[in-house]
C-alpha cells in the first residue's frame, strides 16, 4: 500500500494505492460496469491522469461543491476501482456511466472508508445449513445462520430479548419449536401457516425470521410465542422478486450503440451548412396527445409518441413539405406575453386576449430561412421517450413497424413499463422470452440513456444530454446543445421529490445555462398546490385516526407511480410508529397485482432509480419485502372484510376495473375513508366530488351504470379538506423554481390550452424570461436560424 496527497481547495485529499480490497467493493453495478467497460474497449486511464484531470478545471461532470468534500481517494489499479471518501458524494453515483466512458474506471462511494473497514472484519452473515422442512403438508425452505444482520436488532427485539432473559425462559431447539408450531399452535390458523414461505434462524441472538405472505395473528401473538418458545419472531414479507419482463428485454440484442450519432453531423444537408437550424413542429397536443417533431439541423427527432394511428400521416407530410413549413413559419405559435405584456385590459376576457394575441404571431417579417437541400430526403432520425405513461408512448408500436430503423432513445425503467402495460407479455404462457414481433423491434432499436448521460454529435460542442424529470420511475429531460443554444425540454416533470423517486431538483445544478427555448409541461402551471410532503403529512392525519378505530381507508390513486408513492409513504409512517412507539395498530396496505408487476421492475432496475429506495434496495433493506404489503387481485377480494385497512387501486374517477368493487365495499361505511387522487375527468368520479360538495357531505349515491348503483356514506377527503392535493405534475410553485433555476430566455408551454395559461404566462415574465408562447398543432416554429 502506497500513500500520496493532493491540494484542492486548501483541503487536504490522501490519495492511497491498495492492493487487496473488500469483495464488499464490488456490487452488481461494479460487475456490470466491468462488462461494459470490457465490451466496449473502454480504455483505463492512468490514475495520475484520472486524479489531474478530475480537479481541473476542464471537467465538467463533477461540480466543485462535491470535489471539496473529498477527504481520501483509494484504488485498485488491477479491479479498476477508484473509492471516494465524501459526505456528498451521490453526484459521482449520477453519473457513474459518464465517468466509466471518460476515464475507464469504476467509482464506488463511501462516506468512511475508516468505518467501512471495521464493518468488514464482522464477517457478515453466515450460513450454516440449509434444508427443507417438511412436516404434514407444510414443505419449507429452513436455513440456519450466524452474525445476524443489523436489520433485525430492532427497539422490538430488545424488547422482548429482556422478556426471555428477565424471565429465564428457556430456548427450545429448533425443531421442537417448529414441529409445536405447525402441529399444535391453535392461535395462528392455518391459512398464515400455508402463507410462510422461508424460515431463517439465528440460535445465539435467539431469532427466528419469519418470510410469509401474511402473518396478522403471529404478530398479534408475538408476545406468546416468545415465552412459549424462547424465541423472537420476527415477521417480514415475502421477497418481491425480480422483473420478468426485464430479464426478457434483456435478453434481446440491441441495434444501435450510444456512439450511433457520433459519426453524424447536424448540417450536412443544411443549404448553409456553417449553421444548426432548430425547429418545433407539434404533431399533437390533444387531452392524452403528446407528440412533437424537433428539427436540430438536418435530423428530426420525434418528442415522445403519444398519438393514435390517424396521426401517422401528419409525420410523412411534414417531412414531404419541410422547406415549405419553414417558410410560413410566421404562424407558428401563439405569443401569450412578452415582457411587459401588451394587454391591459383588465376588462378583456381570456378569449378576446387570445383573439387578440393569435394576431402578434412571432416571426413577422421577411427572413433568410435556412432550407434543406433540394436533393435531401428528410427522416425521422430518433425517438425521445420521456416516460411511459400513455399519453406520450400510445403511437409507438405503431411508428416503429411503419419506420422499422430508427432509434428510440430512453430509459430502462422506461421500455420495462411501456411493455408491461403495452404489449400482451403479461397474457403470454410463458414469460421467457417477448412473442410480439412489433414491440421486440422497439426493444431492438432502443438506445438506453440514464441521468447525466450524453449523446454526442460529430459537430463540436452539439450534443444531447438527459436528466432525472422526477413525475415517475424512469422518466427523463432532454437537453439539446447545438453551440451557443440550449433547449430543455422537460417531459412531464415534479420539482419535489415525492417518495420514493427524486424531483428535478436534485439534478437542476447539472444542467449549463441559460436555457434559450425551454419547452415545459404546463398541465397544472395555472394551479398551487405546493409541497407533496405537506399533502401527504395531512392525508397521515386523516389515516391515523381511521387506524385508531379500526377502519378501513381506500386512496384511488394513477397512475402505479402514484400507488407506490402513496404505499411507500404510508409504510415508513406507522413502520416509525412501530418501532419507535411500540405502536399497535399498524395497518395492512393493500395494492393491486399489476403495482407489483411494476415494483418488480423498480426493484430490478433499482441502481437506476434516483431517491432512498435505491439505497434500502441495495443493502438489503428493501421495503417492498415487508408483510405489511398485500397484493390483491379480481379473484381475492376476502381482504374486503378485514378492519385497519389502506386498500390502493385505480383509476379515482372509478370509471372502471376493480375499484368499483371496493368501493361497493369501503365506501357504505360512515367510518371509512376515501380519497381520490390523480386526474378525475370522468364519471361517476367527477359526479361524486361534486355532489358532496353541494350535499355537505350526507349520504350520496354512487351510479355505476343504469342498473348499478350503490349508496356512499364514508368521509371523502377531497371534500372534507379539498385543499389536499397529490398529483405527479409541477404546479404554479414547482414552475417558478424551475424557471429561476433554469433562467430560459423563452418559456413555451405544452400539455394545456392556452386559455389556461394566460395569467401563469403574464407571471412567468415577472420572472424575467422575455417570451412565453404555446405552440400550435402542425404549425412550424423555428427556434434558431
Amino acid at each position: 500500500m502506497s500513500k500520496t496527497s493532493i491540494t484542492y481547495s486548501n483541503n487536504s485529499i490522501q490519495v492511497i494505492k491498495k492492493e487487496n480490497l473488500s469483495s464488499s467493493f464490488k456490487i452488481r453495478s461494479y460487475k456490470q460496469k466491468i462488462e461494459q467497460m470490457n465490451k466496449n474497449n473502454i480504455p483505463q486511464k492512468p490514475i495520475n491522469e484520472v486524479i489531474e484531470y478530475l480537479f481541473s478545471d476542464q471537467d465538467d461532470i463533477i461540480s466543485d461543491k462535491t470535489k471539496k468534500t473529498i477527504s481520501k481517494i483509494v484504488y485498485n489499479q488491477d479491479d479498476r476501482i477508484i473509492i471516494i471518501e465524501s459526505t456528498h458524494g451521490k453526484e459521482f453515483i449520477w453519473n457513474r456511466d459518464k465517468l466509466v466512458n471518460q476515464y475507464g474506471w469504476f467509482f464506488f462511494i463511501t462516506k468512511s472508508f475508516g468505518k467501512k473497514n471495521k464493518k468488514e472484519k464482522n464477517k457478515g452473515e453466515i450460513t450454516i445449513n440449509e434444508e427443507q422442512y417438511i412436516i404434514d403438508d407444510f414443505d419449507i425452505n429452513l436455513a440456519e445462520k450466524k452474525n445476524m444482520r443489523p436489520l433485525y436488532k430492532t427497539k422490538e427485539y430488545r424488547k422482548y430479548w429482556r422478556i426471555i432473559q428477565s424471565n429465564d425462559i428457556p430456548q427450545k431447539s429448533i425443531k421442537n419449536v417448529l414441529n409445536d408450531f405447525f402441529q399444535n399452535n391453535k392461535k395462528i390458523p392455518v391459512k398464515e401457516k400455508q402463507a410462510i414461505r422461508k424460515i431463517i434462524y439465528y440460535k445465539q441472538e435467539k431469532v427466528i425470521v419469519i418470510k410469509s405472505l401474511i402473518g396478522d395473528q403471529m404478530y398479534e401473538n408475538l408476545e406468546s410465542l416468545v415465552r412459549k418458545y424462547g424465541w423472537y419472531f420476527y415477521i417480514t414479507g415475502v421477497p418481491v422478486g425480480k422483473s420478468e419482463i426485464s430479464i426478457a428485454i434483456d435478453k434481446i440484442e440491441k441495434r444501435y450503440d450510444p456512439k450511433f450519432f457520433k459519426g453524424i453531423s447536424l448540417s450536412a444537408n443544411l443549404e448553409d451548412s456553417e449553421k444548426v437550424r432548430m425547429t418545433l413542429y407539434p404533431i399533437a397536443l390533444r387531452p392524452n396527445h403528446n407528440c412533437l417533431i424537433l428539427g436540430l439541423g438536418h435530423l428530426n427527432i420525434l418528442l415522445d409518441c403519444g398519438i393514435t394511428e390517424e396521426f401517422l400521416g401528419s409525420i410523412d407530410e411534414y417531412l414531404k413539405n419541410f422547406n415549405e413549413l419553414v417558410k410560413k413559419d410566421v404562424k407558428s405559435k401563439i405569443i401569450l406575453s412578452e415582457g411587459q405584456d401588451a394587454h391591459e385590459d383588465e376588462e378583456m376576457d381570456n378569449e378576446q386576449k387570445l383573439s387578440e394575441m393569435e394576431k402578434e404571431l412571432y416571426g413577422n417579417g421577411e427572413k433568410d430561412y435556412i432550407l434543406n437541400k433540394k436533393n435531401f430526403v428528410p427522416k425521422i432520425d430518433a425517438v425521445f421517450l420521456s416516460h411511459s405513461h400513455y399519453d406520450h408512448v400510445s403511437g409507438l408500436k405503431d411508428f416503429i413497424k411503419s419506420h422499422p430503423d430508427v432509434p428510440v432513445i430512453t430509459s430502462r425503467i422506461s421500455l420495462d413499463l411501456y411493455l408491461l402495460r403495452d404489449s400482451d407479455f403479461l397474457k403470454q404462457d410463458d414469460h421467457k422470452e417477448i412473442e410480439e414481433e412489433d414491440y421486440r423491434r422497439v426493444v431492438q432499436n432502443a438506445i438506453y440513456v440514464e441521468n447525466g448521460d450524453k449523446i454526442e454529435f460529430k459537430d463540436n460542442n452539439c450534443y444531447l444530454a438527459f436528466f432525472h424529470a422526477g413525475h415517475m420511475p424512469g422518466a427523463l429531460m432532454m437537453l439539446v446543445k447545438t453551440k451557443d443554444f440550449r433547449f430543455l425540454y422537460t417531459g412531464d416533470y415534479t420539482y419535489h421529490d415525492i417518495t420514493p423517486f427524486a424531483g428535478t431538483k436534485r439534478f437542476l445544478d447539472q444542467i449549463s445555462r441559460p436555457i434559450d427555448f425551454l419547452l415545459i409541461d404546463g398541465c397544472n402551471a395555472h394551479e398551487e398546490f405546493g409541497n407533496p410532503a405537506q399533502h401527504f403529512h395531512s392525508l397521515i392525519l386523516f389515516l391515523e385516526q381511521k387506524a385508531e378505530y379500526g377502519d378501513n381507508s381506500l386512496i384511488g390513486a394513477d397512475p402505479s407511480s402514484l400507488a407506490i408513492s402513496f404505499m411507500l409513504t404510508f409504510w415508513r409512517h406507522f413502520r416509525k410508529k412501530q418501532l419507535r412507539r411500540d405502536y399497535k395498530k399498524r395497518p395492512n396496505i393493500y395494492v393491486d397485482m399489476m403495482v407489483r408487476k411494476n415494483i418488480q421492475v423498480i426493484n430490478h432496475r433499482y441502481e437506476y432509480i434516483y431517491g432512498p429506495i435505491s439505497r434500502l434496495i441495495r443493502e438489503r433493506a428493501n421495503p417492498f419485502n415487508s408483510i405489511k404489503f398485500r397484493w390483491f387481485n379480481h379473484d381475492d377480494l376476502d381482504f374486503l372484510k378485514k378492519r385497519n385497512s389502506i386498500i390502493i387501486s385505480h383509476p379515482p374517477d372509478l370509471s372502471y376495473g376493480i375499484i368499483r368493487n371496493i368501493i361497493n365495499v369501503i365506501g357504505r361505511h360512515p367510518h371509512n375513508l376515501v380519497f381520490l387522487a390523480g386526474a378525475i375527468h370522468e364519471e361517476p368520479g367527477e359526479s361524486l366530488i361534486d355532489s358532496k360538495s353541494k350535499n355537505n357531505g350526507s349520504e350520496n349515491i354512487i351510479q355505476f351504470s343504469d342498473t348499478w348503483k350503490v349508496p356512499f356514506r364514508a368521509l371523502l377527503v377531497n371534500t372534507f379538506s379539498p385543499q389536499i392535493k397529490i398529483k405527479l405534475h409541477g404546479d404554479k410553485l414547482q414552475l417558478t423554481e424551475m424557471i429561476k433555476n433554469l433562467e430560459p430566455s423563452e418559456v413555451c408551454f405544452f400539455h394545456e390550452s392556452p386559455k389556461k395559461l394566460l395569467d401563469v404566462a403574464e407571471y412567468v415574465t415577472t420572472l424575467g424570461v422575455e417570451k412565453v408562447s404555446t405552440p400550435q398543432e402542425r404549425r412550424m416554429m423555428v427556434l434558431k436560424d
